[in-house]
């Protein structure tokens, strides 16, 4: 992944004199979070449990075994509706449960990690994943899953906040935080799919909840024993937020509500790699599942290996110039899909897809957490507008593929996509002339 320069902690001397920020601009023409220390007094830096983040290996490995719980159920579904005489709504309501679980709990855990830290809020939240992943175990029905599975989406949510802020915390410049955040939660999905697939063909679906009770009972026991990582503040634009005198402007409404819009608009279009791909191949091309996992996978590889690119192109060109290339080429992505002449041709018009994809996604939530103010409310403008598209869009092109065809989806959202691609070069414009 991108390894931005580690910034270097100042200690201020006694009558706490602010250090002078260079607020140097980003290809954004915001200030880069990277720049000189703001020099908040200690007593501010301790405001917030700043002084209570989890240390940087800690945190990326907090996120792949966070998203390893994650992704490891879905291989199971098929097995977990046989067994427990589920209907095709009561299967889809497992997973509806978790995404509700964590969509419900972001703004929670933005103001629990704001207030008590990064490390309690991982505690909290690694104990409700355990809870809630017993619970799902030993379940015999739905009337016991459901409610497992949301409370396993409350403990994800708070362990992913708390990941997020503390490896914003340790790298809060250069899009390093949203690479490794991808990169992490990359990793931890795919040992999910792979982990999930073969306990539950091996020894039963059961098996894949004990599994993730045991991951999350081992970010417990990190959660309480690790040392904690020095608080410090983080830089000129989480100083202009607190007012603290640097002169560095304030993000204005609209750039901050573009922001989330572009996360929301990205979160939805991985509707197309969660639904509308696997249903499109099986009606065009008769694809089973066995193949229809293999496309899957490749393009979760591609996603994967495209995250470390995406953030060093943000560090040289800015967060807003890669939002406008990531929602170009997935545009085109989307428009070519269609074009595919057999099912192994998916495989071109799907990478431009997953390259775009994760530009945009790093690009949208290095703004969102640098237009944020770089805290806990950055942090949970990120988690719910993600949410949000990860519960909108499966159902808005499932909604869609019954109205006019499982080919649909994909012109819409090209269509949308290429929208917001001008919009994001509009804003581009105005930035650079400001």
């Amino acid at each position: 992944m991108g390894t931005a320069g580690s910034p270097v902690t100042r200690r201020e001397h006694a009558d706490h004199q602010p250090a002078s920020p260079s607020s140097a601009p980003t290809g954004d023409g915001l200030p880069d979070p990277t720049d000189p220390i703001s020099g908040e007094p200690a007593s501010h830096q301790d405001q917030g449990g700043r002084a209570n983040g989890l240390r940087l290996p800690l945190a990326l490995a907090t996120i792949v075994l966070t998203y390893w719980c994650v992704d490891i159920a879905s291989p199971a579904l098929p097995d977990v509706q046989r067994s427990l005489a589920l209907s095709g709504t009561g299967a889809g309501l497992v997973f509806a449960a978790f995404f509700g679980g964590r969509l419900l709990s972001n703004l929670p855990a933005a103001f629990l990690v704001d207030r008590v830290g990064p490390r309690p809020t991982a505690g909290i939240g690694a104990t409700l994943l355990v809870a809630g992943s017993l619970l799902a175990a030993v379940a015999t029905g739905g009337g016991s899953l459901l409610p497992a599975r949301a409370l396993q989406g409350t403990g994800v949510a708070l362990l992913a906040s708390a990941a997020l802020l503390s490896v914003l915390r340790a790298r809060p410049g250069g899009g390093f935080a949203m690479t490794a955040f991808n990169v992490a939660a990359g990793v931890g999905g795919s040992a999910g799919l792979v982990s999930g697939g073969a306990l539950t063909g091996s020894v039963g679906w059961r098996a894949v909840f004990w599994l993730s009770a045991g991951l999350a009972a081992a970010l417990v026991v990190a959660a309480v024993l690790t040392r904690p990582a020095a608080g410090r503040a983080l830089g000129s634009r989480a100083s202009a937020r607190d007012g603290d005198g640097s002169g560095a402007a304030k993000p204005g409404r609209r750039a901050l509500a573009g922001a989330l819009l572009a996360n929301l608009l990205v979160y939805g279009n991985y509707s197309v790699w969660v639904v509308s791909l696997p249903l499109y191949a099986a009606d065009a091309f008769d694809a089973d599942a066995q193949r229809i996992g293999v496309l899957l996978l490749v393009v979760n590889i591609v996603h994967l290996s495209a995250a470390v690119p995406a953030g060093r192109i943000i560090r040289r060109s800015g967060a807003l110039r890669a939002l406008v290339g990531g929602f170009a080429i997935t545009a085109v992505g989307l428009a070519l899909v269609l074009a595919a002449p057999s099912e192994p041709w998916l495989l071109a018009p799907m990478t431009l897809y997953a390259v775009g994809q994760v530009m945009g996604n790093s690009a949208a939530g290095d703004l969102l957490l640098r237009l944020g103010g770089g805290g806990g409310r950055a942090v949970g403008m990120v988690r719910l507008t993600s949410d949000v598209g990860l519960v909108a869009g499966p159902a808005a092109v499932g909604a869609l593929a019954d109205a006019a065809g499982t080919a649909a989806p994909f012109p819409v959202l090209a269509a949308l996509t290429a929208v917001a691609t001008w919009l994001a070069w509009r804003g581009k414009g105005r930035r650079s002339v400001g």
